[in-house]
């Protein structure tokens, strides 16, 4: 990519060298160009071109090309997480921008750069202009042009606050100054001064604090003349007093009006229309070794109502669609790949089969027993294999279960199959289904647990929506792995630490505060009008609706990564089983609720629920299959 500011640098060099030679005979070795003045042909080339300058994209345009660039957000992290712009990367800090171009983004495409209001990736456009990165837009009015809930920004900020603007012509008190020193040489000053300037961060000044004092800043009003005097097309009335007129693309070069800038430390305040060119300005400015600031707000902050151009007004909002959530890891991305295309698929999860069933197809299917040895000993379905520990199973998998028929996982009662079924899908294994109510429905002689733990322990379920209080986070970063093993190493530590659970207490209810707890119902069930008899939720429950919440652009990035521990729960514990053993590989800390909504609430339930028709009395077996 070519490098404006290195042809520019040699263009200066090579007219000094023809200035200094008279003639053959008595040559002059020419002057060698100043560090300012290398800086300076960088800078005029950008400035004075106004094909760059300030290279502008509307959120409209954006939206219809969001694919044709690559889009840099410069906000907050917190900010960006809230919702940003579908794919964009966040660079929260000007300092840290070059370090994510050369590292992070892609440079396949257009560059876009977004912020809240469009002046600070001003900074950003020009510092990237300069080292080299062609077709870079800034996004005109920000965020805030985006989408209309994060349009306050503009809308508490335009006003009518320069109530006597001046029309009169201060240019003729100009005086020149020398020029700026700059330390460095001529090789690398460009470099230098980019990263300085963007280092120190988006340099801005609002007009309450100058307009008590106005006569301490040099205040450079970059309109063209008739605008600046009041006359122009553009609706401005005049400028602010004292104010000297620079004019756009002509103004700012050795041979313009460079040298009529105070370099003695005065600040100097750049103001435009809306603050997005006058912050390439300001930019450019301290890059140069002067002491500038952007106008926030520009004439939009000065004399909102009498512009007719360049003016935020609600046509210039719109309600484009938002992601949520931090950016993902290479790592993060690959394990989230997996996970959803297993959990947000209904066809696959919770994959369950009756007992009936089962038993009518027995020869059809390879039966897997997680219980304990001991109990698998005392009686199990007949030819099942025993795997007492999920930490074992993909080992068992590997070298003594045949795998020539369909996958039926089972346990107690149907819950911690949970954990070794996701774990088998996303490993590779097809046709994996667990046993619905696990060995407690194949024969009544096992049916304790299910029996010993129904009940109606919340006496007082929630019906409010809770939705409207969740908050955004980043996504786990899962570093420590290979993008390439990441799901065989997730799963692997997954099933080694164990059935992830948590019991509901009775008769005492536990205290969930220092829980997230995650409904997994549709709405209506959740807020107690559904169909299937539940009289509400766990108080302080979020209702995550199933195949679609747990998504990159859905509720995924409304769960929390700071080790709080997150409870999901069902309707019976089988499908949540599955729901936080994906979390758990995803790098969240998550625990299905044992029995689900049969612990909580079985007497009302119309559906899902364990009765006593749920039981059979099909043989245990206690032949252990060859192998």
């Amino acid at each position: 990519m070519t490098k404006r500011w290195t042809l520019m640098a040699l263009l200066l060099i090579a007219l000094a060298a023809m200035w200094g030679c008279s003639s053959d005979d008595d040559p002059v070795d020419p002057p060698a160009a100043t560090t300012f003045e290398t800086m300076a042909a960088a800078v005029a080339a950008y400035v004075n071109d106004n094909t760059d300058c300030p290279g502008v994209i509307t959120a409209q345009a954006l939206h219809d090309n969001l694919d044709d660039y690559t889009v840099i957000d410069m906000r907050s992290e917190a900010d960006y997480i809230a919702g940003h712009i579908p794919g964009a990367y966040n660079v929260p800090t000007l300092g840290g921008l070059m370090a994510a171009l050369e590292t992070t983004i892609p440079d396949d495409k257009t560059y876009a750069l977004v912020c809240y209001s469009g002046q600070t990736v001003g900074h950003a456009k020009i510092a990237m202009e300069l080292m080299g990165y062609e077709d870079v837009k800034s996004v005109k009015f920000g965020m805030c042009a985006w989408h209309s809930s994060l349009a306050g920004r503009w809308n508490t900020n335009i006003g009518d606050n320069l109530a006597t603007p001046e029309t009169t012509n201060n240019n003729g008190e100009l005086v020149s100054h020398a020029f700026p020193t700059l330390a460095g040489d001529n090789a690398t000053i460009v470099t230098t001064r980019v990263n300085a300037m963007l280092a120190a961060g988006f340099q801005n000044i609002t007009w309450e604090t100058i307009q008590p004092n106005l006569d301490e800043y040099f205040i450079l009003n970059y309109f063209g003349e008739a605008d600046y005097l009041g006359t122009g097309t553009g609706g401005v009335p005049g400028h602010i007093p004292g104010a000297y007129q620079f004019t756009p693309y002509a103004s700012l070069g050795l041979e313009q009006m460079l040298d009529k800038l105070p370099s003695d430390g005065t600040p100097i305040v750049v103001y435009c229309w809306t603050g997005t060119t006058s912050s390439q300005i300001a930019a450019a400015l301290n890059m140069l070794g002067y002491n500038a600031k952007t106008l926030q707000w520009g004439s939009n902050r000065l004399f909102h109502s009498s512009l007719t151009a360049n003016r935020w007004t609600a046509a210039e909002m719109h309600d484009y669609e938002l992601e949520v959530g931090g950016a993902q890891t290479p790592e993060f991305a690959a394990m989230y790949a997996a996970v959803d295309a297993y959990l947000n698929d209904n066809t696959d999860c919770p994959g369950v089969i009756t007992a009936q069933v089962l038993y009518d197809n027995l020869d059809d299917y390879t039966v897997i027993d997680i219980r304990s040895a001991t109990d698998y000993g005392a009686g199990h379905i007949a030819g099942a294999y025993n795997v007492p520990s999920l930490g074992g199973l993909l080992a068992a998998l590997e070298t003594t279960i045949p795998d020539d028929k369909p996958y039926v996982i089972t346990c107690y009662t149907g819950q911690s199959a949970g954990h070794a079924k996701i774990a088998m899908e996303l490993m590779g294994y097809e046709d994996v289904k667990s046993l619905k109510w696990g060995m407690s429905s194949w024969n009544s002689t096992l049916a304790g647990r299910m029996y010993d733990n129904i009940g109606d322990y919340l006496p007082a379920p929630e019906t409010t929506n809770n939705n409207g209080s969740l908050v955004a986070h980043a996504y786990p970063t899962l570093a420590d792995e290979d993008p390439a093993t990441v799901v065989e190493d997730r799963v692997a530590a997954m099933l080694a630490a164990g059935f992830q659970s948590f019991t509901w207490t009775a008769p005492t209810p536990p205290d969930m505060t220092p829980y997230f707890v995650v409904n997994y119902f549709g709405v209506a069930d959740y807020e107690g009008t559904g169909t299937n008899g539940v009289p509400g939720h766990i108080p302080g429950a979020f209702q995550f609706t199933p195949y679609t919440s747990m998504k990159i652009g859905e509720m995924l990035p409304y769960l929390p990564i700071d080790g709080t521990p997150i409870v999901v729960y069902c309707w019976t514990g089988q499908t949540s089983s599955q729901v936080a053993a994906a979390l758990n590989m995803l790098g969240y800390n998550a625990k299905t609720l044992s029995f689900g909504s049969n612990r909580l609430f079985h007497s009302s339930l119309l559906a899902n629920k364990w009765t006593a028709a749920e039981t059979h009395d099909f043989a245990l077996s206690t032949a252990v299959p060859a192998i």
